[in-house]
């Protein structure tokens, strides 16, 4: 078993040497790493129902899609992150004892640290009812990948906002994610620690009983990584593009006037837009709907297009802000 940790904090090349390691060696693998904020979609979701995009890219947070199921977490550099990587042979119940594995090593681990951790759910570590950790799997090559993140010091306000999403606004076949109570592993300690000494006990509990030595990725390694960052992971058409199509609807009322937006997006891109309302326009809105279509539902590819766009002829007193912040959800 190899023990690998980098100075990154890109969630996306992480997901990348996960996905090296599934492909290409038969190694197990364990891997404890941290990210700056970053929002990561579970693989069948989709971005818009499950995340506020405008605010997250505003922010300037990573946006990821994992290849693993799930919901859709947020991460920061309060968060840590654990991955285990094991043989998982066809036929074999190795995908619920990795899984099962997982959480018992982290429950100990918590356990050890004075945490009153348990394991519940399908996929869920807990502390007095409410969630600190949640667990996902995939299978590739008769591997099995599970990680799971843990909530220690992460910014639950922040949490809160990028992933509250107004479900009437949105119509999607996707999965959606259960919202669940969460906490921090903090706020449950005697003695807290910093994150990193969190992490450097933790790192130590985890590898306890494992001969795990430390392993450095060679260049060639990396160089097989980062064309799976770039083919996949930290490609816009992997993480907006597959998602699901769905259709959007809002409306708001400005100064200016009332205005609804309906818009049908597919593989990320806005196949039809509908922009109705008492604006007081002059010339056929059917011009700027068209404009808009075929364009990336992206808030910065939108804000782009607006900018080159008199808008005055078409929405009267509505400004390009307030039309996107229409056709967004906040």
């Amino acid at each position: 078993m190899l023990y690998i940790e980098t100075d990154s904090r890109d969630a996306a090349f992480h997901f990348s040497i996960e996905e090296y390691f599934l492909q290409r060696s038969d190694e197990s693998v364990i891997m404890l790493w941290q990210t700056e904020r970053c929002v990561m979609l579970g693989n069948y979701q989709t971005a818009e129902a499950e995340i506020n995009v405008e605010y997250a890219q505003k922010e300037g947070m990573q946006i990821v899609r994992r290849s693993s199921g799930g919901g859709t977490i947020f991460t920061d550099a309060g968060t840590l992150l654990y991955t285990m990587i094991l043989p998982c042979p066809k036929g074999s119940n190795q995908q619920r004892i990795a899984k099962d594995m997982l959480a018992e090593t982290l429950v100990a681990a918590l356990n050890g640290m004075g945490v009153p951790a348990k394991s519940e759910g399908r996929n869920d570590v807990t502390v007095d009812g409410k969630k600190v950790s949640g667990m996902a799997q995939y299978v590739r090559n008769d591997r099995v990948c599970s990680h799971c993140s843990l909530l220690y010091d992460t910014d639950l306000e922040t949490l809160s906002h990028v992933l509250k999403v107004d479900e009437e606004k949105i119509r999607s076949k996707a999965i959606r994610s259960v919202r669940s109570r969460v906490t921090n592993i903090k706020d449950y300690m005697q003695n807290p620690l910093t994150v990193q000494d969190f992490r450097n006990d933790l790192r130590q509990k985890l590898l306890e009983g494992k001969n795990a030595p430390d392993y450095v990725l060679s260049s060639h390694e990396r160089a097989k990584i980062n064309s799976i960052y770039n083919d996949r992971y930290a490609n816009p058409s992997w993480t907006f593009g597959k998602s699901p199509g769905f259709s959007y609807n809002n409306s708001k009322r400005f100064s200016g006037g009332r205005v609804d937006v309906f818009m049908d997006i597919v593989k990320g891109v806005i196949v039809s837009c509908s922009i109705r309302g008492d604006f007081l326009g002059t010339v056929p809105i059917r011009d700027l709907e068209e404009m808009l279509e075929e364009k990336e539902y992206c808030y910065k590819a939108l804000d782009d297009a607006l900018k080159e766009i008199a808008l005055y002829p078409y929405l009267g007193d509505i400004t390009k802000e307030q039309l996107l912040s229409c056709m967004f959800v906040r």
